[in-house]
């Protein structure tokens, strides 16, 4: 069994609170989604947050994929 430090534990902490804000968020948008895949997006958006972050900031044309 691996040892979490405290730093860890914190981390994964905020990255859960943030998901349960994120969910919260998702749930008002009206977006039709079973509670799984809420919850799996969620801590995705949530522990991907800098990612998602550095692309709101600087996206400047539409992405295409």
């Amino acid at each position: 069994m691996s040892q979490v430090t405290k730093k860890e534990a914190d981390a994964y902490d905020r990255v859960i609170d943030a998901a349960n804000c994120i969910s919260e968020l998702l749930e008002t948008s009206g977006i039709d989604i079973d509670e799984y895949d809420l919850e799996v997006l969620s801590i995705f958006i949530a522990d991907n947050s800098h990612a998602v972050m550095q692309i709101l900031k600087k996206q400047t044309k539409p992405c295409v994929i």
